[in-house]
């Protein structure tokens, strides 16, 4: 027990330098052999190649589940929940379960949200049916695999319980504030679900992180559209010129060249935009302004009387 906790403090350690770019995720699995170390990897890799691992030799049956996949939400500021949640000492129960786990990944992109989980675990293999439930349907769904549909409920409750019960992978949401770490132990010991993965919504820092790698990523194509334009137009020169010889020292400084957001064009686009709605809207204030008398009458006055 004494290093299973330790264990569990190491990987607490990793997650916590690793949740600020993106969640940490666990896997078990109910045909590990016994006796294997689980997995260990601090590499990046994306919820989509995540749930391939998981449901790659798993084959869709109605009597068990597939996988379950327990998805936590963000924390009151933004943050990634999964660590928070065991670093503050709630995962008891699921920090004895730690020694027995498959695979634990410090570094899994791309968990969004809920509707992106459900669409990477359906990728992942087209045969498994993968419904978003709660932890009261997941409850029913572990006491009871095969339950038929009570034709008393309405159509909306017998739909439901029919998707219920032909899925074979279900994504749980659950509330970092609701008490989740005896569910996930039962999950992880009930004999009729395959594998089992714990991870959390990805924290807004990763967000931010990944919309700036996006723009530097765009920076440096604009960089490199600039070089080769600029060097397509010296080698144009050159040509002209026929002297291919000189003026190579400073082909490649960019010194000067800078990229803006605001051309010309866009310029006189606004400007016309502002004056257009300018000129509209003195226009209408004026035709407000126009007003006719106020009192009409059925009959008029004698001409020629006062």
């Amino acid at each position: 027990k004494d290093l299973t906790m330790k264990l569990f403090q190491a990987w607490l350690l990793t997650s916590l330098w690793a949740s600020t770019l993106a969640a940490p995720a666990v896997v078990w699995k109910r045909n590990r052999q016994a006796g294997t170390r689980a997995l260990q990897s601090s590499d990046s890799i994306a919820a989509s190649e995540l749930m391939s691992t998981v449901l790659d030799d798993v084959s869709p049956s109605e009597s068990s589940l597939s996988s379950v996949v327990f998805l936590i939400k963000k924390g009151d500021g933004g943050s990634e929940s999964l660590t928070e949640l065991a670093s503050s000492g709630k995962l008891p129960e699921t920090s004895n379960k730690y020694s027995d786990a498959t695979g634990v990944y410090h570094h899994v992109s791309g968990i969004e949200s809920p509707a992106t989980m459900v669409r990477e675990c359906g990728r992942a293999n087209n045969g498994h049916k993968v419904l978003q439930v709660s932890l009261t349907e997941l409850d029913t769904k572990l006491s009871s695999p095969s339950t038929e549909v009570e034709e008393t409920k309405s159509k909306s409750a017998m739909k439901r319980a029919k998707a219920l019960g032909n899925a074979d992978v279900l994504v749980v949401l659950v509330d970092p504030n609701e008490d989740i770490d005896q569910t996930i132990a039962r999950t992880v010991e009930n004999e009729n679900v395959e594998s089992v993965v714990l991870t959390a919504i990805r924290s807004i820092e990763e967000v931010k992180f990944e919309r700036r790698l996006l723009a530097e990523k765009r920076h440096n194509a604009m960089m490199k559209a600039g070089e080769r334009h600029l060097e397509s137009r010296r080698r144009r020169l050159e040509e002209d010129q026929g002297d291919d010889n000189n003026n190579n020292n400073n082909n490649g400084d960019m010194t000067g060249v800078y990229y803006v957001y605001m051309t010309p064009n866009i310029l006189s686009g606004l400007l016309f935009g502002f004056m257009f709605i300018t000129v509209t809207y003195i226009g209408i204030q004026c035709m407000a302004a126009i007003s006719g008398q106020d009192v009409y009458v059925n009959k008029m006055p004698s001409i020629g009387r006062e």
